[in-house]
């Protein structure tokens, strides 16, 4: 971090000086130079931001994306309400990864006042929250925090209303009401969606069709997580179920 930062620092001495011998202008120099070190900057940052993304939505790697999650944190210092957002992130790895209780331990040291209504932080903080419960088995707390928080937090963007409408169907999923579980997992299937997104879907319609007793369509759902989920949990889980509905 404090080599980045010396670097950093470099940099932008070096455009200071070579645009005041160009432009023989200090002030005009340094409001250019902070323009193009603020948008180098925040380029930079949206790139990162990108690949560290990748790593759990495309790689369905949990685990290096809880590294590059703390690589990040290294990188911006302790500014509380970035380390709350990559907290959020960081929790989202542990639930993938099906470490619940972990997961959950996380969120609740977050202090929500650094989270966003406008942004979808607090949204996605909720929905993360009530997964780990549901995920322990904890349904009343989980169902108590939906129905308090969810219909106050409405999604401002296509991927929340995605988040909202996976948890959603997942709340059915745990309340046994298989169909309209199913109805709702396919729905999101139509959407323009994450191969992540998809294998936790599949993943889901699989454990319906097992127990609603269509085994043929619950073996094929899970031979596609168990080759294409990579690090996921729910990798793991489809293969144990494969050797399962084999015998």
């Amino acid at each position: 971090m404090l080599v980045n930062r010396i670097y950093f620092i470099l940099v932008t001495f070096f455009i200071m000086i070579t645009l005041s011998l160009l432009l023989n202008n200090p002030i005009v120099a340094g409001i250019i130079t902070l323009i193009l070190v603020m948008s180098g900057y925040i380029l930079l940052a949206l790139s990162r931001n990108k690949k560290r993304l990748h790593l759990l939505e495309d790689l369905c790697d949990p685990y290096a994306f809880i590294e590059a999650t703390e690589r990040q944190r290294n990188i911006t210092g302790k500014d509380p309400k970035i380390n709350a957002y990559l907290n959020v992130d960081h929790s989202a790895g542990l639930i993938l990864m099906g470490k619940w209780q972990e997961a959950k331990d996380r969120l609740l040291m977050i202090d929500q006042k650094y989270l966003s209504y406008k942004n979808g932080t607090l949204l996605i903080y909720t929905i993360n929250l009530i997964t780990c419960y549901y995920g322990l088995g904890q349904i009343s707390e989980a169902d108590t925090l939906f129905e308090s928080k969810i219909p106050l937090l409405s999604p401002v963007s296509s991927k929340l209303t995605l988040y909202t409408k996976l948890l959603i169907a997942e709340r059915l999923h745990i309340h046994v009401k298989l169909l309209e579980s199913k109805e709702k997992y396919n729905e999101c299937l139509g959407e323009k969606i994450s191969l992540r997104q998809r294998l936790c879907i599949l993943y889901s319609l699989a454990q319906i069709d097992e127990k609603t007793g269509n085994l043929q369509e619950a073996h094929m759902k899970y031979e596609e997580v168990a080759k294409h989920g990579n690090r996921l949990w729910i990798a793991v889980d489809a293969q144990q179920k494969l050797q399962a509905l084999s015998l």
